[in-house]
């Protein structure tokens, strides 16, 4: 597991790459607080995640609530099916702009 960061402007994208879970919840956290400000815009990169499982649910859950919420300031991109099933499931569609591959 491991995850990359890449700032554009106002643009952060986190790309999580193999299994998203507990095991990279510290340097998810750190790297989120490090670039939130009021125009931070958040892109989470799923294009090389496998499995996500509840921790990385509530690692966005945190994310989300960093951002007040607003459902523009966070997107999930590159989603493959076993992801956006958890996803899914747990109705993360409501609360996030979720972008399936392709």
């Amino acid at each position: 597991m491991s995850l990359n960061t890449m700032v554009n402007g106002n643009v952060v994208t986190l790309s999580i790459n193999g299994i998203f879970d507990v095991s990279v919840y510290e340097q998810f956290k750190e790297y989120c607080r490090v670039h939130l400000n009021d125009d931070v815009h958040f892109v989470i990169d799923m294009d090389n995640t496998t499995y996500m499982d509840s921790s990385a649910l509530g690692m966005l859950l945190l994310l989300r609530e960093k951002t007040q919420g607003d459902k523009d300031r966070v997107k999930l991109i590159n989603v493959g099916e076993n992801v956006l099933s958890v996803l899914e499931v747990a109705q993360f569609q409501q609360l996030f702009d979720i972008q399936a591959k392709d």
